[in-house]
């Protein structure tokens, strides 16, 4: 990070001697400096989120006889299908996701964390005491620790479903001191913090007014331009190359302010009658699906405005939703606890077939989620962005019904800015012997592997995140 901001120092003097220092009294002078060292870099952004009840391995787990790179996200039953219905979403993005098995949440196992409670390992890579971790999450870690966020409105935003409990199980983001941050949950609150001072009223005079500030913003870069051309005579055939990139970057933001006037200035607050209740246990839970989508369409929203670059989402659980007749009131207790997955055999003794109706229940709820992923996904693609996110969600639990911190689902999605190739399904080596199931000793491929990689994507350059034991915090995970 530091050898990068030393070579933007020297890309800015040198820009400035080649111009001149009468360029220097051009009006917004600085507005072309920044455009011409950052015209080339487009921001990355980071989404990091959670879904509740762990995984159906057996609807999530690459199939036999499928590689890395070829292999099917439609199987029978398969809770992966959404990355890969154009159908519904417009579009595959088969080639925007990495699944990854054998990642374990091992800070929280090195401490014997209970299921129910490893949500904040997620993004920390540290065991939770008293409701509090030892670090900051990745995203507060990137964007106040280390400044990333600094040049948005919101350094980051925390975004939930239902419950607004700040308890280690129910809980993505903390700050540099381990405390959680609050989430918003309820939809008006989101858009009045977020959008409430761009809306443009619909009576006349308010649109006449926002017409007329929107043209003088665009002539001001018109001026700028023109007084750019003044000096282009007097550059070198190099130097004058550079002015001409900066132009276009300029018209480049100019397309990003008209974006910027159609896709945030909104009409009204979001229609409160469609979520009259928002908490769960208080009665939002019939209404988890729409403020969902309402959560969703509006983070995706305020990426692209780039009004934040990072982000949190924790995604709700379906019991008492009444939206899947075939599932039971309660989903916690009657589909997760009741989750019977298959087991392979354990010193010899024969393995468990398990059954196969409680994966497909449980498979309800996973694909559910993995559904709402993939429609922010689409938002963010339509909004122009997708190829400049990454996107990590994982849950708090594999299997579900023994509250086991191995093998949570681990799905990266976006296109990374590039940085990673996606279209890919990775299986971690298997650290137990092929005759057991469990071992009492187990190699565990920690989580914190995945936050390291994150820094570094962002520039970032840590060789170890979170708090636990050096052989779990240590390293990037190499198979990315």
């Amino acid at each position: 990070m530091i050898l990068r901001q030393q070579k933007i120092a020297r890309e800015r003097r040198a820009f400035l001697r080649s111009v001149g220092a009468g360029a220097m009294a051009l009006p917004f002078y600085r507005l072309l400096e920044g455009s011409a060292v950052q015209a080339a870099e487009r921001p990355l952004r980071f989404i990091g989120g959670y879904f509740p009840h762990g995984i159906a391995a057996p609807l999530y787990n690459r199939q036999t006889g499928e590689s890395e790179t070829n292999y099917s996200l439609t199987f029978k039953d398969s809770v992966l299908s959404p990355f890969d219905d154009a159908a519904k979403y417009g579009k595959s993005f088969k080639d925007k996701i990495i699944t990854i098995e054998g990642i374990d949440l091992a800070a929280g196992i090195e401490k014997s964390t209970n299921g129910h409670d490893a949500a904040c390992v997620i993004l920390t890579g540290c065991p939770p005491a008293q409701q509090k971790t030892r670090n900051a999450s990745v995203d507060q870690f990137l964007a106040v620790e280390k400044g990333l966020g600094a040049q948005t409105r919101f350094a980051s935003i925390v975004l939930a479903v239902g419950n607004k409990s700040t308890e280690s199980g129910s809980n993505l983001s903390y700050s540099a001191g381990g405390t959680p941050l609050p989430k918003t949950v309820d939809p008006a609150e989101t858009f009045q913090m977020l959008f409430s001072d761009l809306v443009v009223n619909t009576d006349p005079q308010s649109k006449a007014d926002a017409e007329r500030k929107r043209k003088r913003g665009q002539s001001v870069l018109d001026f700028v331009r023109k007084d750019i051309a003044r000096v282009q005579a007097r550059l070198a055939p190099v130097e004058k190359q550079k002015l001409d990139q900066h132009l276009g970057s300029l018209r480049e933001l100019e397309k990003k302010l008209d974006a910027f006037s159609a896709s945030c200035t909104l009409p009204s607050n979001p229609d409160a009658s469609k979520a009259p209740k928002v908490l769960q246990y208080n009665g939002g839970e019939p209404y988890f699906d729409v403020i969902t989508d309402l959560q969703i369409d509006m983070l995706a929203q305020a990426m692209a405005c780039d009004l934040t670059r990072f982000a949190t989402f924790m995604m709700g659980d379906l019991s008492r939703t009444n939206m899947f007749p075939d599932l039971p009131e309660d989903v916690h207790n009657g589909v997760a606890h009741t989750y019977d997955s298959p087991t392979g055999s354990n010193f010899g003794s024969a393995g468990q077939p398990g059954k196969p109706e409680t994966w497909t229940r449980l498979g309800v709820q996973n694909k559910y989620c993995i559904g709402k992923i993939a429609r922010l996904m689409q938002r963010l693609d339509q909004l122009g962005i997708l190829d400049d996110t990454l996107m990590y969600f994982s849950s708090d639990m594999g299997d579900p019904a023994r509250h086991s911190l191995r093998n949570p689902p681990t799905i990266l999605a976006g296109g990374a800015g590039g940085k990673l190739k996606m279209g890919r399904r990775i299986v971690l080596a298997d650290d137990c012997p092929a005759d057991r199931f469990f071992c009492n000793e187990p190699g565990l491929t920690a989580n914190n592997k995945i936050l390291v990689k994150v820094c570094q994507l962002f520039g970032v350059q840590v060789d170890a995140f979170g708090t636990a034991d050096a052989k779990y915090t240590q390293g990037s995970l190499t198979e990315l």
